[in-house]
């Protein structure tokens, strides 16, 4: 019998985030339990509740402002006993790649904890079984932060999430987001793995990028990835097996609110047209512009645009493969509204990105310093200052790395980069150093 999927996709999970800023800020060594920041932190007001469905995982409405950590608790009561997560969580939050997230979801200060045992309330235990049990959506529907340790690879709710953040989700169910615009997790090794990280990074993504839903399952159910919680395993296998269902549904729910509002936006136009014509013809007269029923029709008619522009956007990403939230980002990486405040980011996307991000941020920076200018001349000081702004971004090491050895469309646009940074003659020096 096929999986079948958990049900309407309209159905939300209310979830509590940690405010971004908070985190940034947080002056301790780690971060507290949920319970302690709720309690104790009320000036601060750090907690937030955020709905999430499959809608919302769907249309990517929380990939560009919401982040989830994935990490593993260090002692079974700490997860974080010598502060090194948060200090690695502060450093993406603080880096151009983490510069737009608003909110964080981390379990031990997001759901509330039994420690000391038995501390728990009956209410928050009920919450906390609540979340766990829909968690799988945020991982689905965010962007990720992935703290690899050595241990990280052993766990089950660590492998679990790492995969789910290595996904996208398609009308056919996940594909892999791997190499892809989509893509959507970052790994930053902690601990032991730190002194590796290439390959332990490596490792994990080849691990986990290409894996069904059926091939998951299959691993994750092995003894040999353990767990803490028993129960927490039985809770979670079987709905990977339903995950293509879940989002094949939610997919479809979608298409249908989308078919529906725009039905309804046109009906409500047609009413608003027809009465608008009665007035005139009972009236002999056009309708002034601010005459009430020839504003009700000028905003009817907005909100059929509004709606078949979101019906033919949702379309449009569904036959190019993309997230609509991704898309969004990668037709922004396209714009010349790019500037040179976007380098730093633009250069860590050489570094830390998946293929194709490799390859479109190093595109990105060609066009600003300035490939694709049909008279460099008269833009020559900006031009001068981007190149430069590059150099001192850490640029020329990442770029010269892809021109030799990347994919053959990062080498193509590296190249490209790295030929307008030679017009500066300190970039020829650095580019020589770096091979």
């Amino acid at each position: 019998m096929p999986a079948q999927p958990e049900g309407n996709s309209t159905r939300s999970c209310t979830f509590f985030m940690l405010s971004a800023d908070f985190v940034r800020q947080f002056p301790g060594k780690s971060l507290p339990f949920f319970q302690e920041i709720r309690d104790d932190y009320t000036t601060e007001e750090p907690l937030v509740e955020v709905a999430l469905d499959y809608a919302d995982v769907v249309k990517g409405t929380h990939i560009e402002t919401t982040l989830a950590v994935s990490h593993r608790w260090m002692q079974p009561d700490d997860p974080d006993p010598d502060g090194e997560q948060l200090k690695a969580l502060k450093g993406f939050l603080n880096s151009p790649a983490g510069k737009k997230i608003e909110r964080v979801w981390i379990d031990s200060a997001c759901m509330p904890q039994d420690h000391p045992k038995g501390s728990r309330s009956a209410e928050d235990a009920a919450a906390f079984k609540r979340m766990l049990k829909e968690v799988n959506r945020l991982y689905l529907g965010t962007t990720v932060l992935i703290l690899l340790d050595l241990s990280y690879v052993s766990r089950f709710w660590t492998q679990f999430e790492s995969w789910l953040s290595m996904q996208f989700v398609t009308p056919d169910g996940l594909k892999p987001a791997v190499g892809t615009k989509n893509e959507r997790h970052h790994i930053v090794c902690i601990q032991n793995a730190a002194e590796q990280s290439e390959l332990h990074e490596k490792m994990l993504i080849q691990s986990w990028a290409t894996k069904t839903p059926e091939q998951a399952h299959s691993f994750l159910s092995k003894p040999d990835v353990t767990v803490t919680n028993q129960g927490d395993k039985d809770l979670q296998l079987p709905k990977i097996k339903a995950l293509d269902a879940t989002v094949q549904g939610a997919f479809g729910d979608i298409s249908r609110s989308l078919e529906d509002e725009l039905a309804a936006s046109e009906a409500v136009a047609a009413r608003a047209r027809a009465e608008l014509a009665a007035w005139e013809a009972e009236n002999d007269a056009k309708a002034g512009e601010k005459n009430r029923l020839k504003v009700a029709a000028r905003q009817a008619a907005s909100a059929v645009a509004a709606a078949r522009l979101a019906k033919e956007e949702h379309a449009r990403a569904i036959s190019s493969s993309v997230d609509p939230a991704m898309m969004k980002r990668a037709e922004a990486l396209a714009e010349d509204s790019l500037s040179m405040s976007d380098v730093p980011e633009l250069v860590l996307q050489l570094s830390s990105g998946g293929d194709k991000r490799k390859e479109q941020a190093a595109a990105a920076l060609a066009n600003l310093a300035g490939a694709n200018d049909d008279n460099i001349s008269n833009h020559e000081k900006h031009t001068a200052d981007v190149q430069a702004a590059i150099a001192a971004a850490g640029g020329i090491a990442p770029l010269v790395a892809l021109a030799r050895g990347g994919t053959d469309g990062q080498k193509e646009e590296a190249a490209a980069a790295l030929r307008c940074l030679a017009c500066n003659a300190d970039n020829q020096v650095a580019i020589a150093r770096a091979g």
